[in-house]
């Protein structure tokens, strides 16, 4: 559907002399697109918000800015393959097909599918090969999977409601709680807001677009009042912004195949802060991943006992606190909420969560043979598809390069001078760091995941329960008067 011209009314109530928002009224479709934000890529989000057409300067989203601007600059020559760049830039939604029936799809990336290029090679495979990006290497013949291919949705495009029930409506509040709109729902919330005179309300209708829902999407992640940011605003400017920081309890619930990494890090001694990483692309590899993490699934990770830091936390906490059947259409649309999948891609990579299941897809050549179709459904004409690897099974970067992450996650390739230049540009003395050697396993990496969404200190943040409480030099001399 193309979505740039198609708006949704959104009724706004909102108090007129304090010129903020209580709620809104809104529909299914609305709330749909709300929900959509967690099926997201965290590289997505930042691709999308950067380049916004009203904002002169990309939003600062944690650190992940850094890290995609690092690929970005990042020479061609450290990749695995052609393809691989591409693949961290322009990150797949795994619930993209889902997302097409929404009113207004604000991933403007729709989902390709590529065959070989040769297809009598696609024909005579047994085990014939597709790709999410175009210039994968076909591992049948070695020509390039560049032919597309038309990939059969089985949601029909007349069904209404695509996380929702269409029947249902809502209100939202000011931090995006989501709620069933009943009388109850509203008279508790200007409760909670200490309102006694319903004179000083307001109700406003909006046509929301998708410039708007990119706009909601920013202020979900960096302001603590987006309704009101969103429609009470002035130049754009975001009120009530969230800090990046970071205090998070975290879950490692269902990492089991995480494979613990060594990193060399150079600490501040009198701060314990972490200057940068020195390290090899196996950490690099992981952390360029985050891209391609929902963020739905960066959410999930973070523990209940956390008060919500960012409303698109409310968002999440609604989509689990609503039922299915009588709001949410089924199990598996709040799944996808609660804890969206990767895309297949990233199975190749060293991420967090290998032991995600992907469905099969199936293919079968048209009429005419022109082009295959691709679906995920069997049939007796239809072949099981093959996901090429882009990566050999190497990861996304090559392993003969060093790196160097700085704190809040610019990459780049490791010199000395680089790294010194980079330790006076921090005011840090030569005597005043020391070099540490620490290893990193789920819990590390997990909290350096949910780190990236919010600080601008990741590796300090996600690693300092690791360093080692007094410099090396302290602990010789220790060592060296108990010896004597």
């Amino acid at each position: 559907m193309a979505t740039s011209k198609v708006h949704i009314t959104l009724k706004v109530v909102f108090h007129k002399q304090e010129q903020r928002v209580l709620f809104a009224e809104a529909s299914s479709d609305f709330v749909d697109i709300l929900f959509s934000f967690l099926t997201l890529p965290m590289g997505t989000i930042v691709r999308l918000l950067s380049k916004h057409p009203k904002t002169s300067r990309p939003p600062v989203i944690g650190s992940l800015n850094n890290l995609y601007r690092s690929i970005a600059n990042l020479d061609a020559k450290y990749f695995t393959s052609g393809a691989c760049k591409d693949i961290l830039l322009n990150t797949r939604n795994s619930a993209a097909e889902v997302c097409e029936n929404l009113k207004i799809n604000i991933d403007d990336k729709p989902v390709e599918y590529f065959t070989c290029e040769d297809m009598e090679c696609t024909e005579r495979s047994h085990t014939p090969s597709f790709s999410l990006y175009k210039g994968v290497v076909c591992k049948n013949c070695a020509k390039m999977l560049k032919k597309n291919a038309r990939y059969l949705n089985g949601t029909r495009s007349d069904e209404r409601g695509v996380f929702v029930e269409p029947t249902e409506s809502f209100v939202i509040t000011d931090d995006l709680h989501v709620i069933p709109n009943i009388p109850a729902s509203t008279i508790a919330i200007l409760e909670s807001s200490g309102f006694t005179d319903f004179g000083v309300l307001k109700e406003k209708t909006f046509e929301i677009g998708y410039t708007e829902m990119l706009d909601l999407l920013k202020y979900s992640i960096l302001s603590k009042t987006p309704l009101t940011n969103m429609f009470l605003r002035k130049n754009n400017r975001i009120m009530n912004n969230v800090v990046p920081t970071y205090n998070c309890q975290i879950k490692t619930d269902g990492i089991n195949s995480f494979k613990n990494m060594t990193v060399k890090v150079l600490v501040q001694k009198s701060s314990k802060k972490i200057l940068l990483a020195h390290c090899t692309e196996d950490f690099i590899d992981f952390l360029f991943s985050f891209l391609g993490v929902p963020l739905g699934r960066v959410i999930s990770m973070l523990s209940k006992n956390n008060e919500p830091a960012l409303c698109v936390q409310n968002i999440h906490q609604s989509a689990s606190e609503l039922e299915v059947g009588e709001f949410l259409k089924s199990q598996e649309k709040k799944d996808m909420l609660l804890c969206p999948q990767l895309s297949m891609l990233y199975l190749f990579s060293k991420q967090l969560f290998k032991d995600d299941k992907f469905p099969k897809l199936y293919g079968s050549p048209s009429t005419l043979k022109e082009y295959y179709y691709l679906s995920s459904y069997d049939d007796s004409s239809s072949r099981e598809m093959i996901l090429a690897n882009p990566t050999g099974e190497k990861g996304f970067l090559k392993g003969t390069e060093k790196f160097m992450v700085t704190d809040d996650l610019v990459v780049t390739p490791f010199t000395t001078m680089s790294c010194i230049k980079y330790v006076q540009s921090c005011g840090v003395p030569p005597n005043d760091s020391e070099e540490q050697v620490i290893s990193i396993g789920a819990k590390e990496a997990v909290s350096l995941l949910t780190a990236s969404l919010v600080s601008t200190s990741v590796l300090t943040n996600g690693l300092k329960h690791l360093i080692l409480s007094k410099p090396k030099t302290e602990r010789l001399v220790k060592k060296l008067k108990l010896d004597n």
